[in-house]
């Protein structure tokens, strides 16, 4: 042991220059009781670790059940909100007109179909100016006129012929 100034006792390796971690290591003594403490522990850790991984386990099964019970309900709910609305003779009737195209006696149904899609990037934007057109729609409409009355074609070649689907 070398003496410091101050009349500590400091061991030889750390004045050597050794690291501190070996010489607390070193300083370490085990009796039979600290190792059969640390005996039991390890036993009761080795014995009690399957069981808390079964015991965690389970609760994770609790929570996703009781998730999918309280999802279910949530649907049954609302399947019978439904179910109810069902027994309302004002819904059934809507209905119907809605989804069957059903009208009472007496009444006239239309029926707008809006089967054109368009472009919204083809679309010309509303603007508050006046502009000039370059087309002549009155010599559009004689010409148009002209046309249909004094061609001379049938019909039949006027009408667009379509191919028969083939079978397959």
């Amino acid at each position: 042991m070398v003496k410091n100034s101050r009349l500590t006792k400091v061991p030889v390796a750390m004045a050597v220059g050794t690291n501190k971690a070996g010489v607390w290591l070193g300083s370490i003594r085990l009796s039979g009781f600290t190792m059969l403490i640390m005996g039991l522990t390890l036993l009761g850790v080795l014995i009690l670790a399957p069981q808390l991984r079964i015991l965690i386990e389970q609760r994770q099964q609790i929570a996703d059940l009781t998730a999918i019970s309280t999802s279910t309900q949530t649907e049954l709910d609302d399947l019978t909100k439904q179910r109810a609305r069902w027994d309302d003779p004002a819904y059934v009737r809507a209905q119907a007109r809605d989804r069957l195209y059903y009208v009472m006696p007496g009444e006239i149904s239309y029926l707008v179909i809006n089967d054109v899609t368009l472009d919204p990037n083809k679309r010309v934007q509303e603007t508050s100016e006046l502009k000039n057109t370059n087309n002549d729609w009155v010599a559009g409409l004689l010409g148009s006129f002209l046309v249909a009355g004094l061609g001379t074609q049938t019909p039949a070649e006027l009408t667009p012929t379509f191919p028969a689907p083939t079978g397959g």
